[in-house]
């Protein structure tokens, strides 16, 4: 199985999700920031009426599950967002070799 492993170049994938905010004019810039530390992709954004503006952005789920209160804080409580699964990607090679050094650590540990 290891001899197998190894002569298929296996590669570590995330999802990829599609998010849409829907966030006050002025938490704007601070948003595309914040979605571009999080390795996220904007793709596009569109104003919806009553100062609100939408954005979308395709984001790795691993990188969204602190969201809801991070966004909460950045827009004073009126932004909101949702998540659709969009695809799945190669992790990055600088974060693939984080995460299989951490899965070993924790192997050794339990074992």
């Amino acid at each position: 199985m290891r001899e197998a492993m190894a002569n298929a170049g296996p590669v570590l994938l995330e999802p990829i999700m599609t998010v849409t905010l829907t966030i006050p004019e002025d938490s704007v810039g601070g948003r595309h920031r914040d979605l571009n530390s999080r390795r996220g992709r904007p793709q596009g954004m569109e104003g919806v009426g009553g100062g609100l503006t939408e954005v979308k952005a395709e984001v790795p789920m691993a990188e969204m599950l602190t969201y809801a209160p991070d966004l909460r804080s950045l827009t004073g409580g009126q932004g909101e967002y949702t998540m659709e699964f969009e695809r799945y990607e190669e992790v990055p090679a600088h974060l693939q070799q984080k995460v299989v050094a951490q899965a070993t650590e924790e192997e050794t540990v339990s074992a």
